[in-house]
């Protein structure tokens, strides 16, 4: 049975209270009481708690901040944009997050998070969308660690999230001739790997990521992708080796057949690099190399505004569609999970022409029938 006392004085007492805990030892307290019959309650709280076998007085958990899980959750990572999402963590995430603890971040506290962000003009809807995203991966991963149990960001409804913003007309090259001029002026082999992305929608680490080996199927009209860079497809989520078919053009023994020649009498073996860099010791080109060459030949021709990705990959899918390419090779030529991808971007290609049967009309000619208007609708003379 414990006991109260008084350590402080008449006027000012500091109620203490005596109890055996679970542990069998004799501990000591502070009750935070005013007056002896309210320390005596708390008392009986503390050995009730005793009785059932728990602590008297449970310690406070010391507050861990978000911060230092986000921290180390970010240096974690390893996907293909590892170094991205850091930044936009550290940028986006962190400072309205970092302070606060993980009970803390509830759902209203996210989509308040997301109102303010609006608000404030901060970011736009798609880095939100970024933002948002990587705070649920934190959360998953925080789940798997055992310091969370609920998502807060999967609860948040579908009308407040941050919406995909509307894909606008792009231009592109549809002229041939053009695609020619950029393909001479571009220096070797870039004109060449500008020719292949151009034609069979190859994003820009992907066609400096092709092996030899990938072109041993040109004769049935395809090319295996199964690099970015020195890397994974951007599809390969997980690093599982995934592999995907493009297009090969039918014109392609001519215009690549002299640089596979030369490539094979140097020696080059099955996983050696159709395009490397003789200023990498056969490395895959740097994006920052094939980007500066092209701004330099942009400049040069007069094609305003336009990029890479628009004059290559963007192109081929714009060109394809434009005339009248269906929407599932096209999508299977891209790489995208489904057609519905493909649709979200390229939207306005697709179906704009119909086939006669499509667009029959009445039979019969001139012997139309006249729809008569109801007689209710017919005005009556007064």
């Amino acid at each position: 049975m414990g006991s109260v006392f008084n350590r402080g004085t008449k006027h000012a007492p500091n109620w203490y209270c005596k109890y055996k805990d679970s542990d069998g030892k004799w501990k000591m307290a502070p009750s935070h009481q005013r007056t002896k019959e309210q320390a005596s309650r708390w008392l009986s709280v503390v050995e009730a708690r005793i009785a059932d076998g728990k602590v008297g007085i449970e310690q406070p958990k010391p507050r861990v901040l978000v911060g230092e899980h986000i921290e180390k959750w970010a240096k974690s990572l390893t996907n293909r944009d590892a170094k991205r999402d850091q930044g936009r963590i550290r940028n986006h995430v962190l400072p309205a997050f970092a302070t606060k603890t993980l009970e803390e971040i509830t759902l209203p506290c996210v989509i308040a998070w997301i109102d303010a962000q609006r608000a404030a003009g901060g970011q736009k809807d798609q880095t939100l969308r970024h933002s948002l995203g990587l705070l649920s991966r934190f959360f998953a991963w925080c789940i798997e660690s055992g310091l969370a149990e609920v998502n807060p960001v999967r609860n948040v409804p579908k009308g407040r999230r941050p919406k995909m913003s509307p894909k606008s007309d792009v231009a592109f090259l549809d002229d041939d001739d053009t695609v020619r001029r950029i393909i001479r002026e571009l220096p070797a082999p870039l004109g060449l790997m500008f020719y292949l992305a151009n034609r069979s929608g190859l994003r820009t680490g992907e066609v400096a990521g092709l092996r030899m080996s990938d072109l041993a199927w040109v004769g049935e009209g395809v090319i295996r992708v199964a690099h970015s860079y020195d890397g994974f497809l951007k599809e390969d989520r997980y690093g599982e080796g995934k592999v995907k078919w493009v297009p090969a053009p039918d014109d392609q023994d001519q215009v690549l057949g002299p640089h596979l020649r030369l490539r094979r009498i140097s020696g080059a073996e099955p996983g050696d690099l159709v395009f490397p860099c003789p200023r990498r010791d056969g490395r895959c080109f740097r994006l920052e190399y094939i980007c500066g060459s092209w701004e330099r030949v942009r400049a040069a021709l007069g094609l305003g505004s336009l990029t890479w990705y628009q004059a290559t990959r963007h192109s081929c899918a714009s060109r394809n569609l434009s005339l009248d390419a269906s929407l599932d090779e096209v999508s299977s030529a891209l790489g995208h999970a489904s057609t519905e991808t493909t649709r979200r971007h390229y939207d306005h290609f697709v179906r704009r022409r119909y086939s006669d049967r499509l667009r029959t009309g009445l039979s019969g000619g001139a012997n139309v029938v006249v729809l008569r208007p109801a007689a209710d609708a017919v005005k009556r003379p007064a």
